[in-house]
């Protein structure tokens, strides 16, 4: 595994990041994560020494069937990431993410571990299909909202 940061002021790349993220992921103590994207600043290459990391994981449905098993095995998650990487993890758990969040995940971000490939297609398939439909909805009850502020 990558050696974390040994700089904190040192800004983390996508490549370091991905390296450490693919070696901790295909560690046999996580044989739960079906698939992990990596997104947000570091994905875009928007990274600076602040910045945290950005992961979102598809949990196995069959290990953590309830969405409080999802929210403890994403924290235990998040604590040994932290640890593999040296730098802040913001880990979301993409089986209850938002459908806007998640479909962003999937376009915006870099999927760098893939376990279950058929659980990865579903989600990615259905989360951008309830993104869709969704979406014109929040477009009205903004332009609704807006016109109420304005008077």
């Amino acid at each position: 595994m990558p050696a974390p940061r040994s700089d904190p002021r040192s800004k983390p790349t996508e490549s370091t990041v991905a390296d450490a993220l693919t070696a901790a992921l295909a560690d046999a103590s996580a044989p739960d994560v079906a698939s992990a994207y990596l997104f947000g600043s570091i994905a875009e290459h928007r990274a600076h020494r602040e910045s945290d990391v950005d992961i979102g994981v598809l949990l196995a449905w069959a290990s953590h069937p309830t969405r409080a098993a999802r929210f403890d095995a994403g924290i235990r998650l998040a604590g040994r990431l932290q640890g593999a990487l040296g730098a802040t993890v913001d880990l979301v758990v993409l089986n209850d993410a938002p459908p806007l969040l998640g479909r962003h995940v999937v376009a915006k971000g870099r999927r760098i571990h893939c376990r279950d490939a058929a659980a990865d297609h579903a989600y990615v398939r259905d989360v951008q299909i309830r993104a869709a439909d969704l979406e014109p909805w929040l477009r009205r009850m903004r332009e609704l909202k807006l016109r109420a502020l304005r008077g």
